[in-house]
């Protein structure tokens, strides 16, 4: 798959691919620390707070995203890790979540991300995948796909103006 988004209706799936610059260590931190996903997750003019991350098997990742400008409400989700192969792979099961954490009645999106060397750079590729063919609508309805290549575009960002950054890991 070439860099993209693909919308798998016959497997019920997004799956989004982005090659950065940035080594596999790099790219592995932003995805993995609390501070620094925040400067990055979720679509342009959305800002996030992480109020939990533990990146282990079990552990979990519960954050909130909400427009800069309060056009919109705040959108809580909770995960799972269920998979954590450190500069690998990060495999969790996501829901949206209402005020106390509790995933809501949209169920668990099983989520896996895979990190390749690239050369010098690293390959990301996002994978989610949802219960039925009306999940997945109701997904690229809410525009979930463009949502996450927004992201992925904030960590190029993220990524590129991170070289005289002393937080972020260089290769």
């Amino acid at each position: 798959m070439a860099d993209g988004i693909v919308i798998d209706e016959a497997g019920n799936a997004l799956r989004i691919r982005r090659t950065y610059s940035a080594g596999v260590d790099r790219v592995w931190w932003a995805w993995t620390d609390a501070d620094a996903i925040s400067r990055w997750w979720g679509p342009r003019g959305w800002v996030a707070t992480v109020y939990e991350m533990d990146v282990r098997p079990d552990g979990r990742w519960r954050f909130q995203i909400a427009p800069v400008d309060r056009s919109a409400d705040p959108v809580r989700s909770v995960a799972v890790y269920r998979v954590v192969v450190a500069h690998a792979a990060l495999h969790y099961d996501a829901a949206f979540a209402d005020q106390a954490w509790r995933p809501d009645d949209t169920g668990t999106f099983p989520t896996a991300v895979t990190f390749a060397a690239a050369g010098t750079g690293c390959t990301v590729e996002v994978t989610t995948s949802f219960p039925d063919g009306q999940a997945l609508r109701r997904a690229v309805d809410l525009q979930m796909a463009e949502g996450y290549a927004e992201a992925l575009g904030r960590l190029a960002d993220l990524l590129d103006a991170g070289g005289d950054d002393a937080d972020v890991p260089n290769d």
